[in-house]
């Protein structure tokens, strides 16, 4: 009968004097298994809908390319700024 408790003895020492580190190699394990999961379901999921470069259109409408047309460079301003208000120094007293 002693046989069983003095197998027992050491491992539950071993447990106890390792418990956390036991714990932290475990619950790393859970979490790079976790993570590996959805890396591949986020693969899959991504790789489905992606469409080929060579299909995407580049053509513009008319309009498009008249409102671009429309569009001012920095240096070109069409409202001249007024500065003669200025502003209140708040730190004036």
């Amino acid at each position: 009968m002693k046989e069983p408790q003095t197998t027992k003895k050491p491992f539950i020492s071993i447990i106890k004097r390792y418990h956390l580190v036991l714990f932290i190699v475990v619950v790393a394990l859970i979490l790079s298994v976790a993570i590996l999961l959805l890396y591949g379901v986020v693969n899959k999921a991504s790789g489905e809908n992606v469409s080929p470069e060579g299909n995407v259109s580049s053509n513009f409408d008319q309009a498009t390319i008249d409102r671009i047309k429309q569009l001012k460079t920095s240096d070109e301003s069409s409202d001249p700024l007024d500065l003669s208000r200025g502003r209140i120094n708040p730190f004036i007293e």
